[in-house]
């Protein structure tokens, strides 16, 4: 799980960043990002819906894998970020690389990890 103070949670902030956040594409995730200079962590949150698969225990599944890249990449990444990460739909099932290298590749191109 990821600590309680880097989970975006109320569809409030959901909203806002879809509203106003950098959008990121790529294979197998679409990520939005906005800053918040107000804020002294990173807010993460994960969309998967029932387009990707109407199986609960696969969308839990992609959630669960996200989550963890996300906490071994937590402290490469900038403060005060909200980050919306949301699995497209595709007819192949990417493995745990296939998402890690998609997740970094989108992170880099947004340059919020440190050293990009």
């Amino acid at each position: 799980m990821l600590p309680n103070q880097n989970r975006l949670r109320r569809r409030e902030d959901f909203a806002k960043v879809y509203a106003n956040g950098d959008r990121y594409r790529g294979t197998y995730l679409n990520m939005r990002i906005l800053v918040d200079s107000n804020e002294e962590f990173t807010k993460i949150g994960i969309v998967v819906s029932k387009k990707v698969s109407k199986l609960a225990v696969s969308r839990n599944r992609f959630k669960r894998q996200l989550r963890a890249i996300f906490r071994q990449l937590l402290s490469q990444l900038k403060s005060g970020l909200q980050i919306v990460v949301t699995v497209i739909a595709s007819q192949s099932k990417p493995t745990y690389q296939q998402l890690w290298d998609d997740l970094r590749n989108l992170l880099a191109k947004a340059k919020v990890l440190h050293g990009s």
